[in-house]
């Protein structure tokens, strides 16, 4: 089938996911660059493009000189942990609709143990954000951030319709650029049940993160705690000779 019109980019993407998708066997081998070229009707540029983004989501790995082999399948939503993106970029880029429920915000003092992370005084105040992640309307992620407070603050983000915090931040031309993350595997206590709609304890990937600007300048800490069975976070490991 021959790809037309809608972005040749994101249409060479989907159709190579629908082969991934359709395959059963871990470490599969795609069809070369060219073979794909030729079968979708678009240029090798966009063949690469397209392969580059499945790559840093973590459904397939090049081996130079042998090819790109399938290393995930397309059930789980999936992050490559070395790629920072919004939540509501991974879940549309899986093909869900993102959604929040339960939100609440506040402006509070900041946690004393959050003071050296964001580098901030400890009467400071932070924007409190707590809401719960969907895809397709079932919660997935529930998250915690506290934001720096600027002026006026509350107020925008009441005005703001968007669910990306990133986006929001823009509003204030402020890019988050990069993230200190550390990851722990942690059981659901009764509180994170109820966020994510649990019947018992389930296991969770819980992500701490103080995430920076372009500046280096630290902007929002966060904790996100996510549903390892709908989740799979990948990351390419090399062996540096």
């Amino acid at each position: 089938m021959k790809l037309t019109n809608k972005s040749l980019y994101s249409q060479a993407r989907d159709a190579i996911l629908n082969i991934i998708d359709n395959s059963t066997e871990f470490m599969a081998k795609l069809p070369s660059e060219q073979e794909l070229s030729e079968r979708l009707g678009v240029s090798r540029n966009t063949i690469r493009e397209a392969l580059k983004s499945l790559e840093n989501e973590g459904f397939i790995a090049p081996r130079h000189g042998v090819g790109t082999f399938i290393i995930r399948d397309s059930k789980n939503i999936k992050s490559n942990i070395a790629v920072l993106d919004s939540f509501t970029k991974i879940i549309t880029n899986h093909g869900y609709t993102p959604g929040t429920k339960s939100l609440y915000h506040d402006r509070r003092t900041v946690p004393e143990d959050l003071t050296s992370k964001l580098n901030i005084n400890e009467d400071s105040d932070v924007l409190y954000i707590d809401r719960i992640r969907t895809a397709d309307g079932k919660p997935v992620i529930y998250v915690e951030d506290y934001i720096t407070y600027i002026d006026g603050m509350m107020e925008r983000f009441n005005s703001i319709k968007t669910e990306s915090i990133f986006e929001f931040l823009k509003s204030y031309d402020i890019k988050i650029s990069f993230s200190s993350c550390n990851i722990y595997a942690v059981i659901s206590n009764e509180k994170l049940q109820k966020k994510l709609s649990l019947k018992e304890p389930k296991a969770l990937l819980h992500l701490e993160q103080v995430h920076y600007s372009t500046k280096g300048i630290p902007i929002m800490y966060s904790d996100s705690y996510f549903l390892s069975n709908k989740f799979d976070f990948n990351l390419v490991r090399k062996v540096i000779d």
